[in-house]
């Protein structure tokens, strides 16, 4: 087990201590398999995998302006 730069805490990869729950504010996020963030402390998890922001809005814009400039 290595040491993390920052401080005298063992690095764990599940593990990241500069992680921060944002409902709870401790320190307690795992990594839970590949994309999904876990907080101890709390129960609140985070996909990372799954889109946020919603694309559509802006793909139909974007349709729009070249429809626009096609008609032109």
């Amino acid at each position: 087990m290595t040491l993390h730069a920052e401080t005298s805490h063992p690095y764990h990869p599940y593990h990241p201590h500069n992680l921060e729950c944002p409902r709870c504010r401790r320190h307690t996020v795992v990594l839970q398999g590949e994309s999904r963030y876990v907080c101890l402390s709390c129960n609140w998890w985070r996909d990372v995998s799954e889109w946020d922001f919603p694309f559509w809005p802006l793909l139909l814009f974007i349709a729009g302006i070249v429809i626009v400039l096609v008609i032109n």
